[in-house]
């Protein structure tokens, strides 16, 4: 190629990673605090509503079998390329028996409620109607993710928060939350076996127990809690930053 050619493409493609990183840096920076300067919270009270999907839109296939509008077996969404890979009738017993064990969208909702008022230095109350702000928490889909027999499996989420006036019911502030992570084995003690590269697999969720599931489905839980409640407090902190 001649080097007049070379050093032209070049440019390009420098030119392209400048703006890409500028968007980065931008989508970062004007991440909205909404009116949260508005407000002095400390000391308030606070409500919290949740919102979840009567199952979420994924589709198990054979892998996890059961009902497709099954919130339990829903929760796993599994790629049909791995299904012959298991004895799916043991499997469907051990997640049966697992779910029995975690009420996933309570531990959800719990641990939010909980971190939220923390970061607005809040009290929790049940009476939506006498508070002075209001958390309303709309989980669109949440889950685990494994597509691949040998690849890693990851939790997800995607939801939406806003935070409103318990007086005039005018939104406060608002984001969007959609989150995708890997399994670490860390999360089950010594990790469970068919862990590859430091994640958990699809293979390994099969030859898990019915504990590791419970405590898998435990994770969930407290990962799309944790990012939910996370997105409040970093638009707390940077509009506390702005008010300096």
């Amino acid at each position: 190629m001649p080097t007049e050619i070379r050093e032209a493409i070049m440019r390009v493609l420098s030119q392209h990673s400048t703006l890409a990183l500028i968007g980065v840096v931008c989508l970062a920076a004007c991440q909205s605090t909404g009116r949260l300067a508005e407000y002095e919270f400390a000391g308030g009270t606070l409500a919290t509503v949740y919102e979840f999907p009567p199952y979420p839109e994924v589709f198990t296939g054979p892998y996890f079998p059961g009902h497709p509008e099954d919130p339990v077996h829903s929760l796993f969404r599994l790629g049909t390329r791995i299904a012959k890979e298991v004895a799916a009738a043991d499997i469907r017993d051990r997640l049966d028996s697992a779910a029995a064990m975690v009420d996933v969208a309570g531990r959800l909702s719990e641990r939010t409620s909980v971190r939220a008022a923390r970061f607005l230095r809040v009290e929790l109350i049940d009476d939506e109607a006498s508070a002075d702000f209001g958390l309303e928490v709309r989980v669109r889909d949440y889950g685990i993710d494994a597509n691949e027999w040998d690849a890693a499996a990851h939790f997800f989420v995607d939801a939406q928060v806003v935070l409103y006036d318990g007086f005039d019911g005018s939104e406060i502030w608002e984001s969007e939350v959609r989150e995708r992570d890997p399994i670490m084995p860390h999360i089950f003690g010594h990790g469970p076996a068919r862990a590859v590269r430091d994640v958990v697999t699809a293979a390994a969720l099969a030859s898990m127990s019915e504990e590791n599931i419970a405590r898998a489905l435990e994770h969930l839980a407290d990962y799309a809690s944790d990012r939910i409640s996370e997105t409040l407090r970093n638009s707390l902190e940077k509009a506390r930053d702005e008010q300096r």
